[in-house]
């Protein structure tokens, strides 16, 4: 019975009847493949809940066995755990006011903050050394991305007025960019999509690939 439902052909019939239940209400108004396609969006999200509650499992399995060791940097683990134990605690009081609310934005927040101002460094430095003016391309791309650095932070514009600049080329090239960007990863996804659902990306439903 384990090796019918970890079969390749009948997992991928049961990914592509889920998907046609999802996508056709989109376009044609079936009442009762409407109201069961909602079911099975519920039945996911359940499931996905399942999982997040098996990931934090796992989590404090490792993090016990980490602590047990105490190799170097142990004790951030505690506090990881720490924090996990008391976000899930603090939030069957609600999620709006109390120690949950409290946390969030005097704790959790503020870490997030530090942590992407971290990164920032990191990126620059990255910058620094991917943006070397070997050519015309390369000098265009330094003086776009040295303006809209000064566009942006505020120290300069104090003393640089940047805006107009800044402005024409956030509506013009950065958009032109960004949508190019955002066409690329769509046509991108729908390709993988299909390739999924033809049973040409076996590794998604955690079957490798045969040989």
């Amino acid at each position: 019975m384990s090796q019918i439902l970890r079969s390749k052909e009948l997992n991928l019939i049961a990914m592509f009847l889920a998907f046609l239940a999802v996508f056709v209400p989109y376009f044609v108004n079936v009442p009762a493949l409407d109201v069961f396609s909602t079911k099975l969006i519920t039945i996911t999200a359940i499931t996905t809940a399942f999982t997040l509650l098996l990931a934090i499992y796992s989590q404090f399995r490792r993090g016990f066995d980490f602590v047990r060791r105490k190799p170097r940097g142990w004790i951030f683990k505690v506090y990881m755990m720490t924090a996990i134990l008391l976000m899930l605690l603090f939030a069957l009081g609600g999620l709006e006011t109390g120690p949950y609310h409290w946390v969030m934005y005097a704790i959790i927040t503020p870490l997030s903050s530090v942590n992407y101002g971290i990164l920032a460094f990191y990126l620059a430095s990255t910058c620094a050394r991917a943006f070397k003016a070997r050519n015309t391309k390369s000098i265009l791309l330094i003086l776009t991305s040295l303006i809209m650095l000064f566009y942006q932070a505020p120290f300069t514009g104090v003393y640089v007025n940047l805006g107009p600049l800044g402005i024409y080329l956030a509506d013009t090239f950065v958009m032109a960019a960004g949508r190019m960007f955002l066409i690329s990863v769509t046509v991108g996804a729908i390709v993988f999509g299909v390739r999924v659902l033809l049973g040409q990306e076996p590794s998604v439903l955690g079957i490798g690939r045969e040989e």
